[in-house]
């Protein structure tokens, strides 16, 4: 029984204080408030300066066109940066797997030993070359909407979709994280 509540207790904290996000029927929102589109990322110990800092090398250092990428920033107070993902995954189409691009826009605001990290554009869609026509990836919809991942009714409708998303901005959420704490691969060298 001991051992049955460590392990409760340890798998408690180490998700509890985890930021995640979780795809709803009114998009991404945080795991533990859906009521918020945003994260608030803790990393204590660093200044609202040296966390933008961190930030920025990030961008400078996972994007091929870093100056493009940046829409706005107001140095130590937030970073504005789009990102283009080509296949950020496969919807399921009555057994066909298309693949769905993805354009979206990030926004960091820094405080002292925190970020705000918020999709604030969100973009997903199928581009058929042939008939040149997007088909939109929607968290709600009907039927003959587009691609969807909740019907109008709340229910979900594409559990594996709403998977992918999750883990493509969770992954991304972590990969800042490393950056923010002044942490990086690149430093194990």
């Amino acid at each position: 029984m001991k051992k049955l509540l460590s392990i409760l207790f340890i798998t408690i904290s180490l998700t509890g204080f985890a930021q995640k996000f979780t795809v709803t029927p009114n998009g991404l929102r945080d795991i533990e408030d859906s009521e918020k589109s945003y994260l608030v990322l803790e990393v204590d110990g660093l200044s609202a300066k040296q966390l933008y800092d961190n930030a920025l090398r990030y961008i400078k250092q996972n994007y091929v066109n870093p100056d493009e990428v940046l829409k706005g920033e107001i140095d130590g107070e937030f970073i504005k940066f789009d990102t283009y993902v080509e296949n950020i995954f496969d919807y399921n189409n009555s057994g066909a797997k298309i693949p769905i691009e993805a354009k979206y826009t990030t926004e960091l605001k820094f405080k002292d030993g925190k970020v705000r990290y918020e999709i604030i554009f969100l973009d997903m869609y199928y581009f058929n070359t042939s008939l040149n026509t997007n088909t939109k990836v929607l968290f709600t919809g009907g039927l003959f909407d587009g691609y969807i991942i909740y019907k109008k009714n709340g229910k979900l409708f594409k559990e594996e979709t709403k998977l992918d998303i999750e883990n493509h901005f969770n992954s991304q959420v972590n990969d800042i994280l490393v950056f923010l704490k002044g942490e990086s691969e690149d430093d194990s060298w």
